[in-house]
């Protein structure tokens, strides 16, 4: 007798059982400036550099509703060019989740970075490429959206024109 299909979980943060999958070494956040590369290798924010808006995908590949966002990311990123930093948090860790409130995946963040108003840290992650990044704040969450989004609500609600 064949076993029963398991069903995904609709949009849960975590896994329905067992440790946080971000706990596998995965990237942590996002922000934007320009980059140069630490001594390791990784790309990292400038604090004196440019500063541009940055979207931040929060997914996971176990999160049905969250397959097809990396990809949408990539699309745009290659379409707004310079004009906004994307980067992508796959398989989060726990606190980034609690810290920023998130309960589903996807969740989409846009910072703009705060030179009076926000936190200073530094933030983790992968460009839509795949490459790791670090780019510094201080930084302000200016909007969020949760759940699969069409291309053109990503583009004006969280676009470089958004503001």
């Amino acid at each position: 007798m064949p076993e029963p299909a398991v069903p995904e979980p609709e949009s849960p943060v975590r896994p329905p059982s067992g440790p946080s999958r971000g706990s596998a070494g995965r990237a942590d956040v996002v922000l934007p400036a320009q980059q140069r590369a630490h001594g390791n290798g990784t790309p990292d924010a400038s604090r004196d550099a440019e500063r541009v808006p940055v979207l931040v995908l929060v997914s996971a590949d176990w999160a049905a509703p969250s397959r097809p966002a990396p990809t949408l990311l990539r699309e745009i990123s290659r379409r707004w060019g310079t004009s906004m930093q994307c980067l992508l948090i796959e398989d989060p860790e726990d606190a980034f989740l609690d810290r920023w409130g998130i309960e589903h995946l996807p969740t989409w963040l846009r910072f703009v970075t705060d030179d009076v108003d926000g936190e200073q840290s530094e933030l983790h992650g992968l460009t839509p490429g795949g490459e790791e990044l670090v780019l510094g704040g201080p930084w302000r969450l200016t909007h969020r959206r949760s759940g699969a989004l069409p291309k053109h609500v990503v583009d004006a609600e969280l676009g470089p024109e958004a503001g």
